[in-house]
């Protein structure tokens, strides 16, 4: 199983807009090797009126099988396109400068 398998697999199953897939493996001790700690972005109007749980177990059930036997930990951030925009904008407006030592 690779990321871009993984990748293939969700976008042809789902109307993805975005998506990208963080293998976080190496920074926790387990004992199997490979992917076993996975993080998904994905950004699909499909997501359009479905609750937080409701998108994870869309994307659970797709990936049911790879989960149970390889996969230890999965990480899922869903949203639709105007979400995305939205959380994008709010990160950007909310930019504050610290003033250290009266230097900015």
């Amino acid at each position: 199983m690779t990321l871009e398998k993984i990748k293939k697999y969700l976008i042809s199953k789902i109307n993805i807009k975005f998506i990208e897939i963080y293998d976080d493996s190496q920074f926790h001790h387990y004992s199997k090797k490979g992917l076993t700690h996975l993080r998904i972005i994905i950004i699909s109007d499909d997501f359009i009126n479905q609750t937080l749980i409701n998108r994870h177990r869309i994307i659970f059930s797709m990936l049911s099988k790879m989960i149970e036997k390889k996969i230890y930990s999965l990480t899922l951030n869903t949203y639709t396109l105007n979400e995305w925009k939205d959380k994008k904008l709010k990160k950007t407006s909310n930019v504050k400068c610290v003033k250290k030592n009266n230097i900015l």
